[in-house]
């Protein structure tokens, strides 16, 4: 028996049968109890079951059967918009014996088999529209399709409920989804530092200098002043941040170079840039620091 049968399937034990023989106990709740193993057709024993009927149904086996509700949690692998890559669909159904005797005779089926066949079809529909890396909304379409399902199968006796539906990649794909999560994730970092490197440092500043000459707040000589500690200063974190862009790859040497162009002419350092024009290398050039790099 399978994880399924053993646990709706509780007892299968000899049963005497005579001519006077004993009507089996119905009395426990959620259970259901079959006599079997008899020249007749199998009979599920009731109340108004009758030692005459067991004695001509030469019945030799009891059989105790659960009509709980049951928890099946089932799993199956289903074809994403990818050729080479999957989902893992999880299906989680409270199952409940509805026809013990059917259920009997169905005894050594496949649970798992049997809803993977159930669903897989109908599901792989859906899933082959979805890409492993924008799959939302396909949990939502799996649990409304199944939910849709006749829920009582004849042909097993058993009837059950959908509660929940959802997919992920399989773990072939989660090795790619990681790969293109970070290549879009440095992508990003990439324009941004970019973005950053090219912003302008001083305009902002400098307007509100010259707004306070215009006001008599300052002098033009302590203007200068302030301009060019701010220059100095900007400088300085401007270079530790390309430094830092540089040393984690979001930016190569070369872009590095042509980004500290204009922080250098601020600063009145431009004559460093025919220097660094005339020493462009590939971007294997050893890491030793902006400040040495840049002279």
């Amino acid at each position: 028996m399978n994880e399924f049968e053993n646990k709706l399937i509780i007892k299968e034990e000899a049963y005497e049968n005579s001519f006077f023989p004993k009507i089996p106990n119905i009395g426990k709740r959620g259970s259901a109890f079959i006599l079997t193993g008899g020249c007749n057709d199998d009979i599920l024993v009731t109340d108004h079951t009758t030692t005459k009927e067991i004695r001509k149904g030469k019945y030799t086996q009891l059989v105790e059967i659960s009509t709980k509700t049951y928890l099946k949690e089932i799993r199956f692998n289903s074809p994403s918009q990818e050729t080479f890559y999957s989902f893992d669909v999880y299906v989680k159904a409270t199952i409940c014996v509805k026809d013990p005797i059917v259920f009997y005779e169905n005894r050594n089926i496949d649970v798992d088999a049997y809803f993977d066949n159930l669903f897989s079809l109908d599901v792989r529909k859906i899933t082959q529209r979805y890409s492993i890396l924008d799959y939302v909304g396909m949990d939502e379409e799996l649990t409304q399709k199944l939910s849709a399902y006749n829920t009582f199968e004849e042909s097993t006796g058993f009837s059950y409920q959908i509660s929940v539906v959802s997919a992920k990649p399989g773990k072939e794909a989660e090795q790619y989804v990681k790969q293109q999560d970070q290549q879009k994730l440095d992508a990003m970092l990439k324009k941004h530092a970019r973005g950053l490197a090219n912003s302008s440092y001083t305009g902002d500043y400098i307007d509100a200098i010259m707004t306070e000459i215009a006001e008599g707040k300052i002098s033009e000589v302590e203007a200068a002043k302030k301009i060019r500690e701010y220059n100095e200063m900007n400088y300085k974190e401007h270079v530790e941040h390309l430094d830092e862009l540089r040393n984690k790859g979001f930016i190569t040497d070369r872009e590095a170079r042509v980004l500290i162009n204009p922080i250098l002419s601020e600063v009145g350092v431009a004559k460093q840039i025919q220097q660094v024009d005339e020493n462009i290398h590939d971007s294997t050039t050893e890491d030793t620091g902006m400040e040495e790099f840049y002279s």
